[in-house]
């Protein structure tokens, strides 16, 4: 397989993963803010089950945040 463009090989998966009705605006993934980064010292959730708040999920930085506590007595039980 050859070299293939991101641009195009997004294009391609859009066109087959395309639902009946075609894409709507709704459907598109918003950009990130500019401002919407991850903080030093901060403990984010990366991961989880469906509709939690990650970032695996599509969450923004910010809306992934661990409260302090509940990371620190995570931390403790491993």
């Amino acid at each position: 397989m050859g070299k293939q463009k991101l641009k195009d090989l997004v294009k391609q998966l859009n066109a087959d993963n395309a639902p009946p009705d075609g894409w709507h605006p709704q459907d598109q993934v918003a950009a990130a803010s500019a401002d919407d980064k991850p903080e030093a010292g901060k403990v984010y959730a990366l991961t989880g089950g469906p509709g939690s708040r990650c970032i695996a999920n599509g969450s923004s930085w910010k809306e992934s945040e661990v409260d302090q506590e509940l990371a620190a007595d995570a931390g403790k039980s491993s």
